[in-house]
């Protein structure tokens, strides 16, 4: 069993809080001049954002490090599909998440090679 990695996790709550405040900044602007595809136009990056972090929290394994990479350059697009307009006040938050998924495969990898150091009695220096 893998554990979480609270640096993804912290990284991954500082994304959400931008693109909370993007949001919050933005909506009144974007509903005016879009309408309902404001929804789509935050909700996408913020659904990557509360995705990443579910699957950082519940995800025991590798697997969940590749789900925070996936999402994270799937926001990564979306800021550069919507780059003309608002998009790229998504960079940031779409940055972070990739750093996320860095810092969770890190931290899964050194918790996994402690874990057989255990097993095998073995050390690397």
């Amino acid at each position: 069993m893998g554990v979480a990695s609270r640096a993804a996790q912290g990284l991954i709550a500082v994304a959400l809080a931008g693109l909370l405040g993007v949001t919050a900044w933005h909506w009144r602007l974007a509903w005016e001049d879009s309408g309902r595809f404001a929804f789509v136009l935050f909700g996408v990056p913020l659904a990557c954002g509360v995705l990443a972090l579910l699957a950082e929290t519940v995800g025991r394994t590798a697997v969940a490090s590749g789900v925070v990479g996936a999402l994270a350059v799937m926001s990564l697009a979306w800021s550069l599909v919507t780059g003309l307009g608002i998009g790229l006040a998504f960079l940031l938050p779409s940055l972070l998440l990739l750093g996320a998924a860095a810092a969770s495969w890190g931290d899964r990898r050194r918790h996994a090679s402690s874990g057989q150091q255990r097993l095998t009695g073995s050390r690397r220096p």
